[in-house]
């Protein structure tokens, strides 16, 4: 009888076998890591590059608005400005020269300090003060006593003793510091003395020089606006924070009748400007405009770097830098 067998011999991989595919699956994986690191390196990189242009529109929209607005523009075109504060010339949130005045890095700027502390202004960066009406306060006049500095107002409710305001109509523009405001009846007057730094004329009509304490009586008619009266100093300042850049956009505002700090936005570690003048095809550096009453427009460059750190092509880790610029027109001085 012939015998069956059943089944056959079974045999393993050799290890030259399992050594070689251990090596491709390491190939393998090696492959797949490199590829999921990579897609997460340009992630990090598009998320942070997004981040760094919403910080863009966002300094861009806050600063322009401000700069748009210089020079008292919300009655229009106004070339005759009183200011009757006290010593007006000395208080550089108050020396009017036009509304718009730039400083060159490395220039200082009168009543802001620049230094290392928090706050304070980076010497190397531009800066910019601006002076307007502020145009969401702005009432209308129901009548002015002139002789008995006294405004009667359509609303009183967002201004307090010792603001600093701005009356205009179409033909001139007075800036000078509420000495007392009344809410029920709406009233607002302008004497001189009880504040700091008070008014030197009781009137607010136009003159080449002041002459204190009377001044030229100029009543402002209903057609006639009053507002609480801007200053403010954009800067780059450092912010104390040295792991997350350390440096920050700044601005510096006159609250009432006293300056205060603001950091507006972190990452915004450089601000160069330059202006267009009346007249010229280029724009030029602060130091080179005579009159800053003849600036139409003002060109921005921001530097603005990521919070999170990268790996360099060194190997280094280093902050996404981007350098963003925006042209900003002055809207009182361009047709």
């Amino acid at each position: 009888m012939k015998q069956l067998t059943i089944g056959r011999r079974m045999s393993g991989l050799s290890l030259v076998e399992l050594l070689i595919g251990m090596t491709l699956g390491l190939i393998v994986m090696a492959g797949v890591a490199t590829v999921f690191t990579s897609t997460g390196t340009t992630n990090r990189t598009n998320e942070n590059l997004a981040r760094l242009q919403e910080s863009a529109r966002m300094a861009f929209s806050i600063v322009s608005r401000d700069v748009r607005d210089a020079g008292l523009n919300d009655c229009g075109r106004i070339t005759q400005v009183m200011n009757v504060l006290n010593g007006a010339a000395a208080l550089p949130w108050a020396n009017w020269v036009g509304g718009l005045q730039g400083y060159e890095d490395g220039a200082a700027v009168p009543g802001l300090a620049s230094g290392a502390a928090a706050g304070q202004r980076v010497g190397t960066e531009d800066a910019v003060r601006i002076m307007k009406g502020d145009a969401s306060t702005t009432v209308s006049v129901v009548a002015h006593n002139a002789a008995g500095t006294s405004f009667a107002l359509s609303d009183t409710t967002d201004f307090t003793a010792g603001d600093i305001m701005v009356a205009c109509d179409f033909v001139q523009a007075t800036i000078f510091q509420a000495v007392a405001v009344t809410n029920g009846p709406n009233t607002l007057t302008h004497p001189i003395g009880a504040v700091v730094p008070g008014n030197c004329c009781t009137g607010l009509g136009y003159m080449a020089t002041q002459v204190p304490p009377a001044g030229r009586n100029y009543p402002y008619l209903t057609t006639s606006s009053v507002m609480r009266f801007d200053s403010v100093v954009w800067y780059i300042g450092n912010n104390g924070r040295p792991g997350s850049g350390g440096r920050s956009l700044y601005r510096q505002v006159l609250r009432g009748n006293a300056l205060a700090v603001e950091e507006v936005l972190e990452g915004v570690s450089g601000m160069q400007l330059q202006y267009l003048v009346q007249g010229a095809t280029t724009y030029v550096n602060a130091a080179a405009v005579a009159d800053w009453r003849t600036v139409l427009a003002v060109r921005i460059n921001l530097t603005i770097d990521g919070v999170a750190q990268e790996f360099a092509a060194d190997q280094t880790l280093q902050r996404v830098r981007r350098n963003f610029t925006n042209v900003v027109a002055l809207r009182n001085r361009v047709s």
